[in-house]
């Protein structure tokens, strides 16, 4: 992580837990998809993120802010992949996260 001054690298890692409860909304619910495609930061909200969470998970370049949402097949798919991502310390601007055009 960087300082307070600096441009930070990525979104602070998710616990295993909203991870998953995050990536099983995003393959499975119908409705989550619908307002995480038009409002990342509510749909983290439902999701169980503090508002903290939220922010720091859409500030800068990140994996959460998708101009077209990925499948549920895709994501399913992707999921070990994904949730390294949203656990990990480090970068979180992976192109193949949540966005159908990668």
């Amino acid at each position: 992580m960087t300082s307070s001054n600096e441009e930070k690298a990525g979104h602070p890692p998710l616990s295993d837990a909203l991870a998953n409860h995050l990536l099983d909304l995003l393959a499975n619910d119908d409705a989550f998809r619908a307002v995480f495609a038009s409002d990342p930061h509510a749909a983290l909200l439902a999701a169980g993120l503090t508002a903290a969470q939220a922010d720091a998970a859409l500030e800068g370049p990140s994996c959460l802010r998708v101009t077209e949402l990925a499948s549920k097949e895709a994501i399913a798919d992707a999921r070990d992949r994904l949730k390294h991502s949203l656990t990990s310390e480090g970068a979180h601007t992976v192109v193949f996260c949540f966005d159908a055009k990668a």
